[in-house]
């Protein structure tokens, strides 16, 4: 039901993206905005959500890269693969989220 709204709600995992959010921030995105150089923007790679800042543009794909991260990212980031631009964040919302996923993940 979340995918017919245009703005989208996703859970931060990692540190990546810090200081601009952290783990266990909820980051609120919209679908179908122009992205530019510096947006930072979610997408998927292999199945994985990513949200990192665009860091350049190409006429084939956008080169991304974490803020907290030394080096560009690896992936080739398409039009197709992006699911939409960073409008906002609500620290520690998504907590509670990656607590269940990582109890109910864990091995015994």
């Amino acid at each position: 039901m979340l995918g017919s709204f245009k703005y989208q709600p996703i859970t931060i995992l990692s540190d990546s993206m810090s200081p601009t959010f952290k783990r266990g921030d909820v980051v609120i995105y919209k679908k179908g905005e122009k992205i530019n150089p510096k947006d930072i923007i979610v997408f998927q790679y292999n199945k994985q959500i990513i949200v990192h800042r665009v860091v350049g543009v190409n006429n084939y794909y956008y080169i991304t890269k974490g803020d907290a991260n030394n080096t560009i990212d690896y992936m080739k980031t398409t039009k197709e693969d992006i699911k939409g631009v960073y409008q906002f964040h609500i620290k520690y919302l998504g907590y509670p989220s990656i607590w269940l996923n990582e109890f109910l993940n864990k091995e015994n």
